[in-house]
C-alpha cells in the first residue's frame, strides 16, 4: 500500500522524509493517481531531473504527460522564488495562477509535490516559510489544489521544521501511511457559506485552523453576512484548537455559527464562556458526533 494513497484534493501534507527510496516511490505514486484521475501534476523543485527519471523507471510516460501539459515540472525559481528572494504573496499569486491555468485546461484537479529542499538554502525571506504554508490553507480549503510538502529533517533544525509542519493541516513522517483521521481537514461550503472540519483539531495544526479561519471571518464585509463551521466530522479537538474556533465566534460578533459540534468541543467552549480552565485536552469521543449548534 501506498504511503501516500488516502489524499485527496484539498489536503495539504507536510511530509518528513528523509529516506530517498521511500520519498521517490511514494511520489511517483502520487503523481500516477493524479494523471489516472485526471488531474494535472505539478512537481516544484529542483530535482526535476531525477524525479523524471524515477517516473520513466517506474514504467509511466512521463514524456507524454508533459507534452500533453499533464505533468510539468518546474524549479523553486521562479516558482517559490524571485531572484533569489521568497516572498509568500509572490509565492501565493504562483499558487493561484497554476489553478487557474489547470481550470481553464479542464483538468478537475491540480496536485502539486513540492521538494522544500531549496528553502534549506539561506536566501532572504525564507524565514517567512510558516506564513505562507498558513496562508496557502485558505486555497487548498477550496478543494481544487491537493499538496504535499516534502521536507528532508535532515535538512532543517528541529524549531524550524516544527514551525513549518504546525502550518499544515496534517504532518506526516515516511514509518506510517497517511490517515485522513488522524490530520485535520478543512473544505469550505457553499450551502450554508463557511466551512466544514474533519479530523483532529489540535496544537500541531492550530496554525492553519487559525489561517483558514481568519481567511473567512475576513469574507464577511457584509455586516448582515454569516458564516457556518461544521465541526461535526471531528474526531478529536484540545485545549488549543477550542480557543481558535472561540476567539473567531468572539470577532465575529455573531455572525459565526458552530454547528454539529460534538460533546466534548461543547464543554471545552463552555468551560471557557465560563472562565474556568479547561483540561489540556479533550478527545471527541467516535460515537455521539451529532451534537448541537453553537
Amino acid at each position: 500500500m501506498s504511503l501516500l494513497d488516502r489524499i485527496a484534493l484539498g489536503d495539504h501534507i507536510c511530509w518528513t522524509v528523509s529516506n530517498e527510496a521511500v520519498r521517490l516511490e511514494s511520489l511517483i505514486d502520487v503523481v500516477r493517481a493524479g494523471l489516472r484521475a485526471g488531474h494535472r501534476v505539478l512537481y516544484c523543485g529542483d530535482d526535476s531531473d531525477r524525479a523524471r527519471a524515477a517516473l520513466r523507471g517506474r514504467g509511466l510516460h512521463a514524456d507524454a504527460a508533459v507534452a500533453s501539459g499533464d505533468l510539468r515540472f518546474a524549479p523553486a525559481e521562479p516558482s517559490f522564488l524571485t531572484a533569489g528572494v521568497f516572498d509568500p504573496a509572490t509565492a501565493l499569486r504562483f499558487l493561484r495562477r497554476e489553478i487557474e491555468d489547470a481550470r481553464h485546461a479542464g483538468n478537475p484537479g491540480l496536485r502539486l509535490i513540492t521538494d522544500m529542499s531549496w528553502a534549506s538554502r539561506p536566501a532572504p525571506g525564507v524565514e517567512r516559510l510558516p506564513e505562507f504554508e498558513a496562508e496557502a490553507n485558505t486555497i487548498f480549503a477550496e478543494g481544487y489544489l491537493l499538496g504535499v510538502c516534502a521536507y528532508d529533517p535532515r535538512l532543517f533544525d528541529p524549531l524550524s521544521l516544527r514551525g513549518v509542519s504546525r502550518a499544515h493541516p496534517g504532518t506526516v513522517g515516511a514509518d506510517a501511511p497517511f490517515d485522513p483521521d488522524l490530520v485535520l481537514r478543512i473544505r469550505h461550503t457553499r450551502q450554508p457559506f463557511g466551512l466544514r472540519l474533519e479530523g483532529e483539531a489540535d496544537l500541531l495544526n492550530q496554525r492553519a485552523l487559525s489561517a483558514v479561519l481568519d481567511h473567512l471571518l475576513d469574507a464577511l464585509t457584509d455586516g448582515s453576512a454569516t458564516a457556518t463551521v461544521d465541526v461535526s466530522g471531528l474526531r478529536f479537538v484540545d485545549t488549543a484548537a477550542a480557543r481558535v474556533l472561540l476567539r473567531a465566534l468572539d470577532q465575529a460578533a455573531g455572525r459565526l455559527r458552530i454547528t454539529g459540534r460534538p460533546p466534548a468541543l461543547a464543554r471545552l467552549l463552555a468551560s471557557r464562556h465560563a472562565g474556568q480552565s479547561p483540561a489540556r485536552h479533550d478527545r471527541v469521543p467516535r460515537s455521539g458526533l451529532g451534537g448541537t449548534s453553537a
